[in-house]
């Protein structure tokens, strides 16, 4: 007896793509989010440590001359922190940059489909 050949209802095989499809998207939503999440946080830090240190700077003319020892130490501290989060905001801006065009040829690539 000879079986006859059969293929799944166009409908089951657009749940499975959409299934599968949706998972790649949601990974990819979550990367997004995630870093979006992670920069916008240390742009806050980046921002309250600016703050600080031109507070611990001070606003006299003069007044680097003067300045105590653990004052100068603190703005040190203060501008290492500083470009340390600076290097890492511009790291999280080109990742999410490169996730942005990972959708955008997700969605391209697969029209109709999550994304």
């Amino acid at each position: 007896m000879v079986r006859s050949f059969k293929v799944r209802s166009a409908e089951r095989d657009a749940q499975t793509d959409s299934e599968r499809f949706g998972s790649i998207s949601a990974a990819i939503s979550a990367a997004v989010a995630s870093v979006q999440k992670e920069r916008d946080a240390l742009r806050g830090r980046v921002d309250a440590a600016r703050d600080l240190a031109s507070f611990v700077a001070g606003t006299d003319y003069e007044e680097y001359l003067t300045r105590d020892a653990r004052d100068a130490s603190m703005i040190k501290e203060y501008e290492s922190q500083m470009i340390a989060g600076e290097k890492r905001v511009q790291e999280l801006e080109s990742q999410l940059g490169s996730l942005i065009a990972v959708q955008e040829v997700f969605s391209r690539s697969f029209p109709g489909m999550p994304g």
